[in-house]
């Protein structure tokens, strides 16, 4: 009778953890980046937007600009990214499912500031 209980609790053990852990996630990265997208071609200064995604877990996201911000100015703008992005997938916890690669590039230099959010870290700008 022992060995029945403990090989149903094992049973119920396993069959939560394969749940727990196979959850996805319900967003819709494609409309995200989408609107993400139509969101920064308003702002001034924003010529144009590009963004892709690779169909698991890595998003890109470009910003054309005229002119050069500064490494301040590119790091509110990426952080701006993050934030549009996760207002625009309604879930705040996005950036635990997805690592994000960014850029601004202008006409005169190409790209100019790259910034990566990995899942787990905190976001990283660097000058090219």
């Amino acid at each position: 009778m022992l060995n029945r209980i403990s090989l149903f609790a094992l049973s119920f053990i396993l069959l939560f953890l394969t749940v727990a852990c196979s959850q996805e996630t319900s967003i819709d990265i494609g409309d995200t980046l989408g609107k993400s997208e139509e969101y920064f071609r308003k702002l001034e200064g924003i010529d144009t937007t590009a963004a892709a995604f690779d169909g698991k877990n890595d998003e890109k996201f470009r910003l054309m600009v005229d002119g050069h911000p500064t490494e301040d100015e590119a790091s509110i703008l990426f952080n701006h990214i993050l934030d549009v992005i996760a207002k625009y997938s309604n879930r705040s916890d996005v950036w635990d499912y997805y690592n994000g690669y960014f850029d601004i590039k202008n006409y005169d230099h190409g790209v100019i500031y790259e910034g990566t959010k990995l899942i787990g870290e905190d976001l990283k700008v660097q000058s090219k």
